[in-house]
């Protein structure tokens, strides 16, 4: 069984755009923080910055978002987030978003890859997810 993190955020007035409902960039954000918060679970260190520059770290490759009902300031959404794919060096975490019913309010993903560089941008290199990590992550 995957390894699993919950949490809850709390729409605000920022969060919406003008017509009031949330503002889809924000459902991105929050996905973001959910992958931090299942390394964190998982006691897995990403995108270390110690040594000055980021050396190694989960670069995002693709995101995408399904809005199943609009979501309005106020309103307490429980995001839920697992890793449901592992390829060699590129993972795949799931997000869903759940209301205080429990409908579902969106779900998103998000592909990231083990990768690491030893210069500018260009240097980034994918590489084999570490096999402790894989582990740690319910692979």
């Amino acid at each position: 069984m995957p390894l699993s993190s919950r949490h809850k955020v709390t729409v605000e007035w920022g969060d919406c755009d003008p017509a009031g409902i949330v503002y889809y960039p924000s459902y991105f954000r929050w996905c973001d923080q959910a992958s931090h918060r299942l390394f964190l679970a998982a006691g897995v260190t990403h995108n270390d910055t110690r040594g000055g520059q980021w050396t190694e770290g989960t670069p995002l490759v693709a995101a995408e978002c399904s809005f199943k009902r609009a979501s309005q300031p106020g309103e307490r959404l429980l995001v839920e987030s697992h890793v449901s794919r592992f390829g060699r060096s590129s993972f795949t975490i799931s997000h869903v978003f759940r209301d205080a019913s429990g409908a579902v309010a969106a779900e998103g993903s998000e592909t990231r890859i083990w990768a690491k560089k030893a210069g500018d941008a260009r240097s980034l290199k994918a590489v084999p997810i570490p096999a402790d990590v894989r582990k740690r992550l319910g692979g």
